[in-house]
């Protein structure tokens, strides 16, 4: 659809809105322009629009360069035309057709610069009194000078049409669109074009385009929008999950045990403790007799005071981290 200064226009055919390629605007003679595609027998219908401009209006439609009565708009609406008139009870429907062979190329025939075009040109008027209808138009079987087999405007065969109204209106020129002191022919307000083409033409020449079927989103995409939607959970998921995730309680570290020693301990040096610590992994020892499940702490040098006393472990005791001062002095280790 093609729309300028408060109209819009666009030509159908069986029952579609045909498609429109390359539209352009030219402001300074407000015409807007596109091509569109025509097959061979296809009958259309111009549509054109009048978007709430309260001004009346008249609209003629050039084939070819053969211009056609169009219609009447009074300020709002849409009008159409789908074919010319043949009687006052008859019309020709608007057709797509190839230029016959037997057509005879006449050099006085004009080949015309509107050929291949569809162009509708709305007036902005003022109605003044009636007068008769418009006569019934000769119809030429070739519009313009064609070459055989090249596609054209025809028209189809008679059909039933509404009687033609006996008058129609005088018209001036809107008083806002005169450009020209004194005109009494109103002015083109806005124009649209509409160049067919069959459309392998319109193809070979890269004008109709399809539509590029849109690429597919990346799967990193969609990766990252759902851990959006999993860190937007509500406040009281947050709040479990938060809870959850916690830390789990540490476990008690053995406390120092020194119940099985006797009051006065001194801590032996790292050497000893691990030594203490080594002993402690092995099984449970089994007391049976004097001597068994004994061993001797290492010492640094030569002691001379009292004899080193045996420490047995109990079996109801833990081995710890702190071993007893086997000498009950404070001096036991250097």
């Amino acid at each position: 659809m093609l729309k300028h200064r408060g109209f819009s226009a666009w030509v159908m055919s069986n029952g579609k809105a045909l498609p429109e390629y390359l539209v352009a605007v030219d402001e300074e003679a407000h015409r807007v322009s596109c091509w569109i595609p025509g097959k061979e027998g296809q009958t259309f219908t111009v549509y054109w629009q009048d978007h709430g401009g309260k001004v009346d209006s008249c609209a003629f439609i050039a084939l070819d360069g053969l211009v056609v009565p169009g219609r009447f708009l009074f300020g709002d609406g849409v009008a159409s035309r789908g074919g010319i008139r043949a009687s006052h009870l008859t019309e020709r429907p608007f057709t797509f057709q190839k230029v016959p062979n037997d057509t005879m190329d006449s050099p006085t025939r004009r080949a015309g610069k509107d050929a291949g075009m569809i162009t509708l040109k709305i007036k902005r008027i003022r109605r003044l009194d009636a007068r008769p209808a418009n006569p019934i138009q000769v119809i030429p079987s070739v519009l313009g000078k064609r070459k055989v087999g090249d596609l054209c405007i025809g028209f189809g065969e008679e059909i039933r049409a509404e009687s033609q109204h006996p008058s129609t209106w005088e018209v001036l020129p809107y008083e806002e669109d005169v450009t020209i002191p004194g005109a009494s022919k109103p002015s083109t307000y806005v124009s649209f074009v509409f160049r067919y083409r069959s459309p392998e033409f319109l193809e070979a020449q890269g004008i109709a385009v399809g539509e590029e079927i849109p690429k597919p989103r990346p799967a990193t995409r969609a990766t990252r929008q759902a851990v959006r939607r999993v860190a937007s959970l509500p406040p009281h998921i947050h709040q479990e999950s938060a809870s959850s995730a916690e830390r789990p309680a540490k476990r008690p570290r053995l406390s120092s045990s020194t119940q099985a020693f006797p009051t006065g301990v001194r801590r032996p040096s790292a050497e000893n403790r691990r030594i203490a610590s080594w002993a402690a992994t092995a099984s449970e020892p089994t007391i049976t007799s004097l001597g068994e499940s004994q061993f001797f702490l290492p010492v640094t040098k030569p002691y001379f005071g009292a004899p080193l006393t045996n420490i047995t472990l109990d079996a109801d005791s833990s081995v710890t981290s702190e071993s007893p001062d086997l000498s009950g002095s404070s001096q036991g280790f250097q």
